[in-house]
């Protein structure tokens, strides 16, 4: 499900305030030096800038997979593509983990696709959270980093971080 307007401010908001998120685009030798979240509670931090094609490849499923270990059948997750698209999606319903054409006039063509994110950052900031936040996994694009925080999340990962060519920073 795509949220709406309303539904975007008011998770993008809880995103700031509860994980302070501080996304800066103007200097990026600037985001090394401060870290873009601060998260209260068990997280840990991966590099993944030494993660191959085929190991980008093989963690979708394993990420997937956790967050499906840690949610019960019915709970959602966001799924966060900063200044972009949002949506509410159940980790087990793989349908509602694709793009969407969304109507609109306003555009050209009669509207736009809003991408579903995927779980290595290209290029933008991609975040997965549960819908309570007790858990989520965030990606920075050009620190190349992943965080994950929630104890149970962290356990997930924890298993396989390094068959994807992880490294633990923190």
């Amino acid at each position: 499900m795509l949220l709406n307007e309303e539904e975007y401010d008011v998770v993008w908001n809880r995103v700031k305030k509860e994980l302070h998120f501080l996304p800066n685009c103007a200097n990026r030798n600037f985001q090394f030096h401060i870290p873009p979240f601060r998260i209260n509670g068990s997280h840990v931090v991966y590099g993944i800038e030494d993660t191959n094609d085929d190991e980008t490849i093989g963690m979708e499923a394993l990420i997937v997979n956790a967050f499906i270990n840690c949610t019960r059948p019915g709970e959602r997750i966001y799924a966060l593509d900063w200044q972009h698209s949002a949506f509410l999606y159940d980790p087990r319903n793989r349908d509602e983990q694709q793009s969407v054409f969304v109507s609109d006039e306003k555009y050209m063509g009669g509207g736009y696709n809003a991408y579903f994110p995927g779980y290595y950052p290209d290029g933008d900031y991609y975040f997965f959270i549960s819908e309570d936040f007790r858990f989520g996994y965030l990606t920075h694009p050009w620190r190349e980093e992943a965080w994950v925080f929630g104890d149970e999340l962290v356990e997930e990962f924890e298993k396989f971080y390094k068959s994807i060519g992880w490294i633990k920073l923190k």
